[in-house]
């Protein structure tokens, strides 16, 4: 068994949590204040961040820090059970994993900016 490197823990762990979050690369920049490109980075085991960013990356992602760095077991990921989804919504998540990788991420961006603006409605009405 190959031991990962603390880097590597770190960014698989970043991108996990980023994802688990419904964050995208960017949304993530803006919770945190750390820019795109060094969450990308992070990601890419570029680098660790500097201690006094490891709270912010962690607040952001709402975790404690100490699980940044917890190896995650590897597991058999089982299929999401998407009985209980609406048919509709399940047709149209087929279809778009059917596109062309470039047309799904425009997509992915278009979803995003949508989510947000959702996300900032709801906040506002609190």
């Amino acid at each position: 068994m190959v031991e990962k490197t603390i880097a590597r823990i770190f960014a698989e762990n970043v991108t996990r949590y980023r994802k688990k979050q419904g964050y995208s690369q960017y949304d993530l920049a803006m919770l945190s204040g750390i820019s795109r490109t060094m969450i990308s980075h992070y990601e890419r085991e570029g680098m660790l961040p500097p201690a006094g960013r490891l709270q912010t990356l962690a607040d952001s992602l709402k975790i404690p820090v100490y699980k940044l760095f917890v190896e995650q077991k590897s597991e058999n990921n089982p299929v999401t059970d998407l009985s209980e989804i609406d048919p509709r919504s399940v047709k149209k998540l087929k279809d778009i994993l059917s596109l062309p990788p470039d047309d799904r991420n425009d997509l992915y961006r278009i979803l995003n900016k949508m989510l947000r603006k959702n996300q900032l409605e709801k906040q506002n009405q609190v």
